[in-house]
């Protein structure tokens, strides 16, 4: 069954009685009007047919009091016995909650074809109401257009024509459901973080090869004065630009968040950056929150990313963001694959967007009235400093010592007095564009010693970005590969073969050697009879000579 079908069919009907509170002006003056005479009637000693007798009597000579002439005006006339007696019930069970008007009118009866409607109505492709009709005319029902719209209309709002079941269940959420105003003024500068990456809308000259391309820009924004302490711009989202932008953050402002609030994408929840022994958060004792999937409202820094783009990106004649005009971008980057265009350069974008911060910072600040991003960051700011001076941050991994040695990353490493921690487990940290040297530590986090590279096996490049862009090339030749492999496997299956031209080719080739008929000649069987004659049986003397004969 459908799920809009089967929230049809749960649908709470009406309710049959009325309260007070709910009741409007007008059903409570007709229950006050009611009223009167209910209490006139009970009122009187006699029995209803003698009472109602007697008001009668009275109305018609005049002798009733202003307000029950008052009522029986407002009523039209007098009701009759049933009526006064089902209102004097209703009066003494329920009070003046009894004599609302409860009157709802004829049930409307929904057509033979109404779950079917909605089964083909609510499907994602979103069909229009003349498709579902036509379908249900198929199905030998007899709908038209108009009616399923009417129909549609009448039912409520997730099951009129903006349905999650035709939206989709987040965008419905997101554009029709209630959310959470969440307040930050409570957060004082530099103990939270939010991070995330975007690829930015612009299509830029790539610095080695000058092709299109769009950068991924990885920033993190402080929530408290919604300044940008730190961001880095990259081929991808991943963990070297990840601990890039924090470490380029931690060390401009000199300053350790408590808290990180990231989504659950492999730049931040990698086991370099988010393990509990040698990660970089635990490095820095840095608390972090990750997003649920799907829900970017909740993450500040995407209404960064749309404000930065509407200032920066729509600067560029390549945007490719919203509201762009794809006519004129196609135009551009056919213009810029034949050489006739130049694409705006990485440098160029970084300027615009060094700028714009600059304007951005110095903006009012949306929740703190009368001050500006910068001016809470630089009032409200108490710095946590690193512990260490000269500030190089390594990634840690756990290594086995054996042997005096140490194997990290294909290479391995020597120290002076390694082989007393032989059969140990320790904590190395790496340099990520020098591979010369490790650092040890305990797993404490106490420093032990310097490592130094002692062999190199051949074909590793000296730095481990070099190999993590060695590999992720090689990842892309391989998708690439499959790609090619596919089509020429789609290729080989639709290919048609002319049979009959085959044949005529077949036929037009002449053979190697000639076809001679074979030579027969007649033969009787009879010729073939052999003839049996009687001869002597052979003797063994005839060929030997015996014993006896000598």
């Amino acid at each position: 069954m459908h799920p809009a079908v089967a929230k049809y069919n749960n649908l709470p009907s009406l309710q049959s009685t009325t309260s007070w509170s709910k009741a409007g002006d007008k059903a409570r003056k007709t229950a006050q009007v009611r009223a009167t005479l209910v209490k006139h009637l009970s009122s009187i000693d006699n029995a209803l047919d003698k009472a109602l007798e007697k008001l009668n009597d009275n109305l018609n000579s005049g002798l009733v009091s202003p307000a029950i002439h008052q009522a029986v005006a407002e009523l039209g006339k007098l009701p009759s016995r049933a009526t006064l007696y089902n209102w004097i019930k209703a009066y003494k069970d329920q009070g003046m909650e009894g004599l609302l008007p409860n009157h709802k009118g004829r049930a409307a009866k929904q057509p033979d074809w109404s779950l079917r409607a909605l089964e083909l109505y609510h499907a994602i492709n979103s069909p229009s109401f003349a498709q579902v009709a036509d379908q249900l005319v198929k199905e030998n029902y007899k709908a038209q257009a108009y009616q399923v719209r009417r129909f549609i209309n009448s039912l409520p709002h997730e099951l009129g024509p903006q349905s999650p079941y035709r939206l989709g269940t987040k965008l419905y959420r997101e554009k029709h459901k209630d959310h959470l105003i969440r307040a930050t003024d409570h957060i004082p500068p530099g103990f939270l973080y939010n991070a995330d990456g975007h690829q930015i809308d612009v299509y830029l000259a790539h610095p080695n090869t000058g092709k299109q391309w769009r950068a991924e820009l990885t920033a993190f924004q402080d929530v408290g004065s919604r300044c940008i302490v730190g961001w880095e711009l990259g081929e991808a989202e991943s963990s070297i630009s990840t601990l890039t932008a924090l470490t380029r953050a931690i060390r401009t402002h000199n300053h350790i968040p408590s808290m990180l609030y990231v989504d659950n994408g492999s730049g931040y929840k990698s086991q370099m950056m988010a393990d509990e022994c040698c990660g970089v958060y635990a490095q820095f004792d840095i608390d972090t929150i990750f997003a649920i999937p799907g829900n970017a409202r909740a993450k500040w820094i995407e209404r960064f990313f749309l404000h930065m783009e509407d200032r920066v990106g729509k600067r560029f004649e390549t945007y490719c963001g919203r509201d762009h005009n794809d006519r004129h971008k196609q135009l551009m980057l056919k213009e810029a694959s034949q050489g006739k265009r130049r694409l705006p350069s990485v440098d160029e974008w970084v300027a615009e967007f060094t700028a714009f911060l600059d304007d951005y910072h110095n903006s009012p600040h949306p929740e703190i009235k009368g001050k500006t991003r910068l001016q809470v960051w630089q009032e409200g700011l108490q710095q946590d400093a690193p512990p260490c001076t000269d500030f190089v941050i390594l990634p840690r991994e756990k290594v086995n010592v054996r042997r005096g040695r140490v194997r990290l990353h294909n290479r391995t490493y020597r120290a002076d007095n390694l082989h007393q921690f032989n059969g140990q487990e320790l904590i190395a940290g790496y340099d990520l564009h020098d591979d010369s040297y490790l650092n040890l530590y305990e797993h404490s986090g106490e420093f032990l010693m310097i490592c130094e590279l002692k062999e190199k096996q051949q074909a590793i490049p000296a730095s481990r970005i070099e190999e993590k862009q060695a590999q992720r090339l090689t990842n892309q030749t391989k998708r690439l590969q499959k790609h090619l492999a596919e089509k020429q496997a789609r290729a080989a299956v639709n290919r048609v073969v002319d049979v009959q031209k085959v044949e005529q080719l077949a036929a037009d080739t002449p053979a190697a050697l000639p076809v001679k008929q074979p030579n027969l000649m007649p033969v009787q069987l009879d010729d073939f009879a052999i003839e049996q004659h009687d001869t002597e049986a052979l003797k063994i003397t005839d060929f030997a000579v015996t014993e006896d004969d000598k």
